[in-house]
């Protein structure tokens, strides 16, 4: 399908009035121009279902964080994992999803590159960047860092991706702070001004 096409597609399913089911075929075929597009035609009245890729990643997280996991879809009246399309372009990145930034009942761990102390960071984000690139190990601390440097993360999606444990994460994350290589803004109004949807 073309560009037209997906979005001519889109229009049908909104028609519809219930939450967008986007099969795998037509999902691969979007790219971060066309969901951009979506975006702006139907972010005020449009939902979807979130891919299977991030349905697997909420599971498991109901599994090892059940606490976490309940806070985002404990109390929706609706079923869960139906979100915004305005997150639609979150899901095409390689290690995206839906972004775990407003726990209103738990600690926050989610982190973007405005977080990372820059003074005392820049050094070692060279360094890390030149070990990643000849494919030297890395710290579990440090390939947050470096991911977060990248594109935004939360621990529980990093956890998932890199297959280690949530407690890990969590350790990194106070490795980092104690080292004053990042800030960790806990509640959701703290980091509301960070998160950015695409």
């Amino acid at each position: 399908m073309n560009k037209d096409e997906i979005i001519n597609w889109f229009k049908t399913e909104r028609d519809k009035k219930v939450p967008i089911k986007i099969p795998e075929d037509i999902f691969a075929q979007i790219t971060s121009e066309i969901a951009e597009e979506i975006v702006k035609l139907f972010a005020q009245d449009t939902l979807f279902y979130l891919p299977e890729k991030e349905v697997k990643f909420f599971e498991w997280l109901k599994k090892n964080d059940y606490e976490i996991w309940n806070d985002l879809w404990g109390d929706v009246e609706e079923e869960p994992y139906v979100v915004s399309i305005s997150f639609l372009p979150l899901m095409l990145k390689k290690f995206g999803g839906f972004p775990i930034c407003d726990l209103t009942n738990n600690v926050n761990y989610y982190f973007t590159n405005e977080m990372i102390v820059q003074k005392t960071s820049h050094l070692l984000l060279e360094t890390l960047r030149e070990k990643y690139l000849r494919q030297e190990p890395l710290s579990i601390a440090h390939a947050l860092l470096l991911e977060i440097s990248v594109s935004p993360v939360d621990i529980w999606h990093f956890a998932y991706y890199h297959n280690i444990t949530i407690q890990e994460a969590k350790a990194a994350v106070n490795e980092l702070v104690e080292d004053n290589l990042l800030i960790h803004l806990k509640k959701a109004e703290e980091i509301a001004d960070f998160v950015q949807f695409e």
